[in-house]
């Protein structure tokens, strides 16, 4: 079977085959059922995991305009806006506008959204010990090396040593 395939292989065997043996497919799928597993636990808390992420971005950084935290999310501005102003309704966040230019909003976290924040439990404690189930501590740390070896090549670092 070829590597540099162009485009989708067609639904069959011959696919499912390729795709079994790519690192990529079983980090999605990972990535999508982490997601899935974690939140449907924050749904017990009134989060959503992207809702979170906001929270814990003006966690860390106690004060962020939407331009910073897309970029800090990786999300698109109209999600961060939409998320952001969720947030603010809820009284999670609150939005002021900022020093320079008037245009722009400032977010930061209310009493309440420190308060949920601090209460809330993280990916790593709802889903992160099942992810990682059945693996010897060697294991788990040959898996953070080579994801964090492959998440260097995706952004031209090199290795860290």
């Amino acid at each position: 079977m070829q590597s540099s395939l162009h485009g989708a292989l067609p639904p069959g065997p011959e696919r499912r085959e390729f795709l079994e043996t790519q690192p990529t497919y079983w980090l999605k799928r990972c990535y999508q059922a982490l997601r899935r597993s974690v939140e449907a636990e924050l749904r017990g808390y009134g989060l959503t995991l992207s809702q979170r992420d906001v929270l814990l971005a003006l966690w860390e950084e106690p004060e962020m305009d939407q331009t910073a935290l897309r970029d800090r999310l990786g999300l698109e501005q109209s999600s961060v806006s939409r998320l952001v102003d969720g947030l603010v309704r809820r009284g999670l966040v609150v939005l002021v506008p900022g020093t320079h230019d008037r245009r722009v909003r400032v977010a930061s976290l209310s009493p309440e959204g420190r308060d949920l924040l601090r209460r809330t439990p993280g990916s790593s404690q709802l889903a992160g010990e099942r992810m990682v189930a059945g693996l010897s501590r060697e294991e788990r740390e040959q898996l953070v090396r080579l994801l964090h070896q492959c998440a260097n090549n995706l952004v031209g670092k090199a290795e860290d040593g």
